[in-house]
């Protein structure tokens, strides 16, 4: 008599399942840091890109200085800021936004004379 192996052996699909978890255990919460950093890369992209360009608003059109203003760019709300530093001409113009994982805020400043 001789006995057909047609097929996986229950010890070779538990073997197969446990190495299936183990590597999903371990390349899961990878994969959700690193889209965790890119949607806060590219937050922080365009809090620079507003602040970039306020300050060129600023630097070629003086008396155009506004109080606090907000845009929204992509879902994330960011608030600019410019405070005008003591008797001179030098404003500081500041992006604030929450950062992707919204217990952090995050802040870019720059200034322009």
């Amino acid at each position: 008599m001789s006995l057909k192996n047609d097929g996986f052996f229950f010890a070779e699909i538990l073997l197969s399942l446990s190495a299936w978890l183990l590597a999903t255990s371990i390349l899961l919460p990878l994969t959700m840091l690193l889209l965790g950093q890119s949607v806060q890369v590219r937050q922080e992209a365009d809090a620079i890109h507003l602040l970039y360009d306020q300050l060129q608003q600023l630097k070629f059109n003086p008396e155009h200085m506004t109080g606090d203003s907000v845009e929204v760019v992509g879902g994330t709300v960011y608030t600019i800021t410019m405070n005008r530093q003591d008797s001179d001409s030098i404003v500081e113009v500041c992006v604030e936004f929450e950062g992707f994982f919204q217990n952090e805020k995050s802040r870019k400043c720059g200034l322009v004379e």
